[in-house]
C-alpha cells in the first residue's frame, strides 16, 4: 500500500485508525487502475444478450472508472424492458450506458453507548457497508426509416448500441472498445504478434519506401488529354485539308472563348462558352451553405464541410531521447506562401449539348477556365503549359497534370487533380527561430492536429506551426497548406502532456508525399526529441538563413499526428435549396472540392412538386425538363471511415439559369489583305433541329450588311455544316468585315450551339 496504519501493544485505537486502513487501501488501488491500468473508463462483463422479443438480460460485471480510479460492480443479472422504448412505426437506436454510484447497504442494528458513566446503550438501525455499484440508463433516439444513435448521457459508459422497431429487438450492438482487457489476453496478443513481426519485419523495413515508389510511379503516368490534345490535332489538320485551293486568306474560331467577338458591340446578345449560345434569360446567384446550421451529419470548419468523425491518432513517436532548444538557431524572418484548395466547376443542362471542339481547348491563347477564380492573357510567345505562367496564372489544360475536363452531351465537369494550388495564396511573414521535421506520409488522410511534447517553456514567444511540401526533401514555406500558432501561456511543460497544435480546417495529405513540420518561434521553448526516423521517414532540420535548412538524420521531434476517422462511409447533407422566377433550366456550380480516389462527391437537386433526388451527373438533365421554379440542394459523400471527400461552402458560386429563345453574336473585325468579293462563311451547328431552329449569318462591311446563298450538309448526329456563300461590293470587294450570325428556337428546352466559324475570303 502506499500508506498504513501502525498498531503497537497497549496502544489505544480509534475509530479513525480503522477507517484508515481502508481509506489507504482504496488510494492504493486508485494508483494502481489509474497509472497501470487504465485511465478512460472501460468495463468488463455486463454482456448485453436478448432475453425476449422486448427484454434484455444485463450480466454481472464491473465498471473500471479510470479517470476516478475505482471499481464498480453489478453483482447479480438484471433484465431490463424496453418496450416503453419502442417506435410507432420505424426504428431507433436505444443507447445501454452505466454509471457507477455509490450505495450504503446491510442495514443491521447495533447498540451506541449514551452515557459514559452509566455504560448506558440504545440500539440503532445502520448501513454497515458502503457498496460501489452499478447503475444503468437507457438513452432513447430518434425513430426514423435511418436512426442515428444517441449519445449517451455525460458520466456515462456505454455498453451497447440496441436497435428496435415496433414488433421489439432487432439488433444488439456492443461496444467492444470500451471492454476492459485482461493483462493474460494483452500478454497473449503480444507474444502472436512478435512472431508476427519476426517473420515480416525484414519484409516491411522497406514498405513504406516502395508505397511511395509507386504512387510517385502512377502520379507520372499519362492522362487521357494526351489522347485529346492529338485528336484535336487531327481535326484541325482536316480542317484545313478541306479549304479551297485558290484561297487568299482564312481565319478560324472555335468559339470556346470571346477573343474573336466584338462583346462591346450594343447588339451583341450572346453567351460564349463552349461555343457560341443563346444567353440567359433569367439568372440567380447564391453560395451554397447548410439548411440547417447545426446539422450534425457533417462537421463544418470556417466554411469548409468534412462528414462527422472523431480524431485518432494515426503516427506517434515516442521514447524521449534528448531535447531541442528552437530560439539557439539563428533568429530570421521567415516568408510563407499558404496555398488554397483546388476548385471544381459543374455546368448542367438539358437545354444545350457539348461542344465537339471543346478537346481544342488547350490550342486556345487567352480565356477564362473558371469563372472568376483565373482569367487573363498568356504573353505572346509563351504556351500554356509554360511552369511560370502555369504556376502564377493558369492552371494547365485537359493536355497535362492538372486539369483535367469531364465533357458529357449535357453535362461538363472541370476538376483540377492537385489539392491545393497557388492561386488566390496568402503570404504570411513571421520572425523567430526556424526548425522543421520531414515526414513522409504514406496513407491519404485528412489531418486534424499534430501533438509536441514540450519539456521546457518561456514567459512569452508564441510558437508557429506551418505543413508545407518539400522540394528535394527540403521543407519548401512557399507552397505552406495550413498554419497555426500557439501561445506561450498554452503550452504545457511537464515533458509527458502533449501542446495541441489544432487546424482552422482540416488538412488533406496525400500518400506518397513527403510534408514538413516547421516551427518558427522567438521564444526559448525545449522540445522533446525520440532516437532515430523509423517511422516518420524524415529528418529533423534546423534554418541557418531562412533558405538551407541542415539536416539531423538521428533525431525526430516527439509528436502524434491526429487524423479524421469518420463514423459512416456514407452522409447525406442538405443545403440551402435554389429558385429562380419562372423556372430553371440550368446549374453552374463553382465551389472548392477534394476528392481522393476511392471517394465521391454528389451534389443532388430535388424539383419542386416531385419527391425524386436527381445526382448532378451525365444523363440526369431530364429533371429540369419541367422547368421547376424551385429545388431542394444535398451533398452526398461517400468513403470510408479513413478518407471522405471534402466540400467547400466559402467563396461557393451556385448559379441557377434559363437561357432565352434569341441570340445575335457579332465577330471582331477581320482585315484582309486584299479586297475580296467572294467570301465564305462555314458554321458548324450542333444540337440542331430544323423544325425549332432558325439560324442567319451576315457580313457586316463598312454601314452595310450583307445576305449570301446558303447550303447546307448534314453530318450526323444533330449536327449540320453551314455555307454561307457572299459576293459584297462586287467586282472591288471588302476588305474588312465582321460576321453577324443570329439565331432562334421555339423553346428554351432545346438550344442549338454554333460549334466552330470559319471564313476564305478568295
Amino acid at each position: 500500500m502506499i500508506r498504513s496504519v501502525l498498531f503497537r501493544d497497549r496502544q489505544e485505537v480509534q475509530a479513525a485508525d480503522l477507517a484508515n486502513i481502508q481509506a489507504y487501501t482504496d488510494a492504493t488501488f486508485q494508483a494502481l487502475i489509474l497509472d497501470a491500468l487504465t485511465g478512460e473508463r472501460m468495463f468488463s462483463g455486463l454482456q448485453v444478450s436478448l432475453k425476449s422479443a422486448t427484454e434484455l438480460e444485463i450480466a454481472p460485471g464491473r465498471l473500471w472508472a479510470g479517470d476516478l480510479g475505482r471499481i464498480y460492480q453489478k453483482a447479480a443479472a438484471e433484465v431490463l424492458s424496453v418496450f416503453s422504448y419502442l417506435p410507432v412505426q420505424d426504428q431507433k437506436y436505444l443507447c445501454l450506458s452505466v454509471l457507477g454510484q455509490e450505495q450504503d447497504v446491510d442495514v443491521q442494528p447495533r447498540d451506541f453507548l449514551i452515557d459514559l458513566q452509566s455504560g448506558q446503550t440504545e440500539p440503532r438501525a445502520v448501513a454497515m457497508e458502503t457498496a460501489r455499484v452499478v447503475a444503468v440508463q437507457v438513452t432513447p433516439g430518434l425513430e426514423s426509416a435511418a436512426p442515428q444513435k444517441p449519445e449517451a448521457p455525460t458520466g456515462y459508459t456505454t455498453i451497447a448500441m440496441v436497435l428496435v422497431n415496433a414488433s421489439g429487438i432487432v439488433s444488439i450492438e456492443l461496444a467492444e472498445n470500451k471492454r476492459l482487457m485482461r493483462l493474460f489476453e494483452t500478454w497473449q496478443g503480444m507474444k502472436a504478434n512478435t512472431v508476427w513481426i519476426t517473420a515480416a519485419s525484414q519484409k516491411l523495413s522497406s514498405l513504406m519506401s516502395d508505397v511511395a515508389n509507386l504512387a510517385a510511379q502512377i502520379a507520372r503516368m499519362g492522362t487521357a488529354g494526351l489522347v485529346i490534345n492529338l485528336a484535336a490535332e487531327v481535326a484541325l489538320l482536316r480542317d484545313k485539308l478541306s479549304l479551297p485551293a485558290v484561297y487568299s486568306e482564312y481565319d478560324a474560331d472555335n468559339l470556346l472563348s470571346a477573343v474573336k467577338s466584338d462583346t462591346a458591340n450594343p447588339e451583341y446578345h450572346a453567351l460564349v462558352m463552349m461555343g457560341a449560345r443563346f444567353p440567359w434569360a433569367g439568372e440567380t446567384e447564391q453560395q451554397m451553405d447548410l439548411f440547417n446550421p447545426y446539422e450534425t451529419a457533417a462537421r463544418n470548419f470556417s466554411g469548409f464541410l468534412l462528414p462527422a468523425h472523431d480524431v485518432v491518432a494515426r503516427t506517434k513517436t515516442t521514447g524521449l531521447s534528448g531535447e531541442l532548444l528552437l530560439s539557439q538557431y539563428q533568429y530570421q524572418t521567415l516568408t510563407s506562401r499558404q496555398l488554397t484548395r483546388t476548385r471544381r466547376r459543374t455546368e448542367y443542362s438539358p437545354t444545350w449539348r457539348w461542344c465537339t471542339n471543346g478537346a481544342n481547348w488547350g490550342n486556345q491563347d487567352q480565356g477564362s477556365v473558371v469563372e472568376e477564380v483565373f482569367e487573363g492573357v498568356i504573353p505572346a510567345g509563351v504556351a500554356l503549359g509554360d511552369s511560370k505562367y502555369r504556376e502564377d496564372r493558369f492552371v494547365q489544360d485537359n493536355g497535362g497534370p492538372s486539369h483535367y475536363v469531364y465533357d458529357s452531351r449535357d453535362v461538363w465537369v472541370h476538376t483540377w487533380l492537385e489539392t491545393y494550388w497557388v492561386v488566390d495564396s496568402i503570404e504570411n511573414t513571421i520572425s523567430g527561430s526556424v526548425n522543421a521535421q520531414t515526414i513522409l506520409n504514406s496513407q491519404n488522410g485528412w489531418l486534424r492536429r499534430i501533438g509536441l511534447t514540450f519539456t521546457k517553456k518561456a514567459a512569452d514567444g508564441a510558437v508557429h506551426m506551418m505543413l508545407c511540401d518539400t522540394v528535394n526533401g527540403l521543407p519548401n514555406p512557399h507552397r505552406t497548406l495550413a498554419n497555426v500558432s500557439v501561445e506561450a501561456a498554452d503550452i504545457k511543460a511537464d515533458g509527458t502532456t502533449e501542446t495541441i497544435f489544432e487546424f482552422p480546417q482540416p488538412v488533406f495529405l496525400s500518400p506518397g508525399k513527403r510534408y514538413a513540420i516547421v516551427l518558427v518561434t522567438g521564444g526559448a521553448h525545449t522540445v522533446a526529441l525520440v532516437e532515430g526516423t523509423e517511422y516518420s521517414q524524415g529528418t529533423l532540420f534546423y534554418s541557418t538563413d531562412g533558405e538551407y535548412f541542415q539536416g539531423d538524420f538521428t533525431k525526430d521531434l516527439m509528436m502524434t499526428l491526429y487524423y479524421a476517422r469518420f463514423q459512416n462511409p456514407r452522409t447525406v447533407v442538405d443545403l440551402k435549396p435554389v429558385s429562380l422566377a419562372e423556372g430553371i433550366a440550368a446549374f453552374d456550380i463553382l465551389h472548392e472540392a477534394v476528392i481522393p480516389d476511392a471517394t465521391s462527391l454528389s451534389l443532388e437537386y430535388q424539383p419542386s412538386g416531385t419527391g425524386e433526388w436527381v445526382t448532378i451527373t451525365s444523363g440526369t438533365t431530364d429533371g429540369l425538363l419541367g422547368l421547376p421554379a424551385m429545388c431542394r440542394l444535398r451533398a452526398v459523400f461517400n468513403g470510408s471511415q479513413d478518407i471522405m471527400p471534402g466540400l467547400g461552402l466559402s467563396g461557393s458560386k451556385f448559379r441557377a439559369a434559363r437561357p432565352g429563345t434569341s441570340f445575335k453574336h457579332i465577330s471582331a473585325l477581320r482585315t484582309l489583305g486584299d479586297a475580296s468579293d467572294s467570301i465564305d462563311v462555314i458554321l458548324r451547328l450542333e444540337n440542331w433541329d430544323a423544325a425549332k431552329h432558325v439560324c442567319e449569318v451576315s457580313l457586316l462591311s463598312g454601314g452595310n450588311t450583307y445576305t449570301g446563298t446558303v447550303v447546307d450538309e448534314d453530318l450526323g448526329d444533330e449536327t449540320i455544316r453551314r455555307t454561307v456563300s457572299f459576293t459584297p461590293n462586287a467586282p472591288t470587294g471588302v476588305s474588312t468585315y465582321k460576321i453577324q450570325v443570329e439565331g432562334t428556337t421555339t423553346t428554351a428546352l432545346k438550344c442549338f450551339h454554333v460549334a466552330q466559324r470559319m471564313d476564305v475570303a478568295r
